[in-house]
């Protein structure tokens, strides 16, 4: 199938996304990403394409930091599909326009061959900047994926979910619908080697700053216009920088508002702004429309007025995903660098700090207070947290039928029944007795991490679980689990023949 060879990427894991029957306050149906650790059969390949439930999501990078697609994801509702194709042809981009679901567009660079994560990576940021499309999700999210500690990588739901009736469709040159096939052939026309993608140009557009040493993001918006809806916000912005840039900022805030929107905001509108920022010193809002879709964090870094230049600001931090193993594991781009957590690293700001200097050499100057930290960085993450799968040798059942299958038969065995008061499991007429109290304590000693009554419930939700019981042990009563009893697994000898070395 050409369109599975085209979209190649991790073979151990893919991606869904799973519907939580939570609805926004604008209706829109709430999904969380979800990663499956399996590989993706040929029948996942055409339930994709015929449009079934759920859409297929791929991890561009694989298990060799390698991929043969990226995408730059302009999360853009209002987007003029037209005009970004222009842009890109005016730049001698080899980049593939397709719609996405929301609207917005996924640009894909398609190679011959697998080539390094890190060059795909770094030729989409380059020309996502030249776009206008600084702020946009890159994919590969990762040039380096730690496969030997269960991490996988970012997946992105791919197009043609259904043809073009699913709406995540390229282009014709007219601007219509490209059915499959035409893709097939407009993607043999533009997909690159290795080569050509290095020597891909990316023109340095010198642009004169509206505002001087400021944000790139507010001058971008300067050329490209502030929308009427987001001017409110826009203008905070913009007052922040003029009271880190001007002495009499108060008054530059009102020049800009009649120069750069349109229409301008009331002087009223403007007044109950700068009065605002007259209580306090705000930070820029980058996460809040409109500048969050041109953001160009590591560039602002660099500017005077910019985020980050007088003081260590946070690190630009990526999408967080979770493995959901016990206990749970945790990665998180912090620079571009991935770094494995675990959720007491997460939850607090100072021992994220300090895995994050040892991890990835990244410094935090200011460490945001617990509530802040919790609040404005550590809420988003958990919102858009991509759930993966846990190895099956970490599964929470897995594991404890390993651990009831080395309490019942891997040790000391009960005699006769009064031995289940000496901690140990009595079998008999194919079902095993033990007391939940020495089963526990054995699986605590073998760093089990669930409490009791959590580990009583799983243990009650496994196949092997008939009833809790009592039975007449010496002169008790007590209370005992009855499961199937495990047979044991006699160790298998090889049939091979070896030859006997004379002597």
């Amino acid at each position: 199938m050409k369109f599975k060879e085209i979209f190649e990427g991790n073979n151990s894991a893919y991606g869904i996304m799973k519907r939580t029957g939570e609805t926004t306050d604008k209706g829109k149906a709430v999904a969380k990403a979800l990663v499956k650790r399996k590989s993706i059969t040929d029948k996942l390949w055409q339930d994709h394409l015929e449009g079934k439930d759920p859409a297929l999501g791929v991890i561009p990078i694989n298990e060799k930091n390698e991929c043969r697609w990226g995408c730059i994801d302009v999360d853009k509702y209002d987007l003029d599909h037209q005009k970004v194709m222009r842009d890109i042809k005016g730049m001698d981009f080899p980049l593939v326009t397709f719609r996405s679901k929301s609207g917005g567009a996924h640009l894909f660079l398609f190679a011959k061959e697998f080539i390094p994560a890190s060059l795909m990576q770094s030729k989409l940021k380059e020309m996502a900047e030249a776009l206008g499309y600084a702020g946009s999700e890159i994919f590969p999210k990762q040039t380096v994926i730690h496969v030997e500690k269960g991490d996988t990588g970012n997946f992105l739901n791919l197009p043609y979910h259904g043809g073009i009736k699913g709406l995540r469709y390229t282009f014709l040159a007219g601007g219509e619908a490209a059915s499959l096939e035409s893709f097939y052939s407009i993607y043999d026309d533009w997909v690159q080697t290795k080569e050509q993608i290095e020597q891909i140009k990316i023109k340095k557009v010198v642009e004169e700053e509206a505002f001087k040493n400021g944000p790139p993001c507010l001058n971008r918006l300067a050329i490209e216009g502030f929308g009427e809806g987001q001017r409110n916000n826009a203008l905070v912005n913009i007052a922040i920088f003029c009271k880190k840039a001007y002495d009499d900022w108060e008054h530059k805030v009102g020049e800009y508002n009649q120069k750069y929107m349109t229409p301008p905001l009331s002087y009223q509108e403007v007044q109950t702004v700068i009065k605002s920022m007259s209580r306090k010193d705000y930070k820029y809002k980058c996460k809040d429309q409109p500048i969050c879709d041109v953001c160009n964090a590591a560039k602002c870094r660099t500017k005077k007025f910019g985020v980050g230049y007088e003081e260590e600001q946070m690190p630009e931090l990526g999408t967080l995903s979770k493995i959901c193993s016990i206990p749970s594991q945790y990665f998180l781009d912090v620079d571009g660098k991935r770094v494995e957590l675990t959720k007491e690293q997460l939850h607090n700001a100072n021992l994220f700090a300090i895995e994050v200097m040892d991890k990835a050499g990244v410094v935090i100057g200011t460490i945001p207070k617990g509530p802040d930290w919790r609040e404005i960085y550590l809420k988003p993450l958990m919102a858009g947290v991509q759930e993966i799968e846990p190895l099956k040798s970490l599964d929470p059942k897995e594991v404890l039928v390993h651990l009831l299958e080395q309490f019942t038969v891997n040790r000391h065995q009960a005699r006769t029944r009064d031995d289940i008061l000496r901690k140990t499991a009595w079998t008999e007429d194919g079902f095993c007795y033990f007391r939940m109290d020495d089963f526990f304590n054995f699986c605590k000693r073998n760093n089990w991490e669930l409490d009791r009554t959590k580990t009583g419930n799983l243990l009650k939700g496994l196949e092997l679980f008939e009833k809790e019981t009592r039975l007449k042990v010496k002169d008790q009563n007590p209370h005992l689990i009855k499961i199937k009893a495990i047979k044991k697994t006699d160790p298998t000898i090889s049939e091979v023949k070896y030859q006997e070395t004379p002597f």
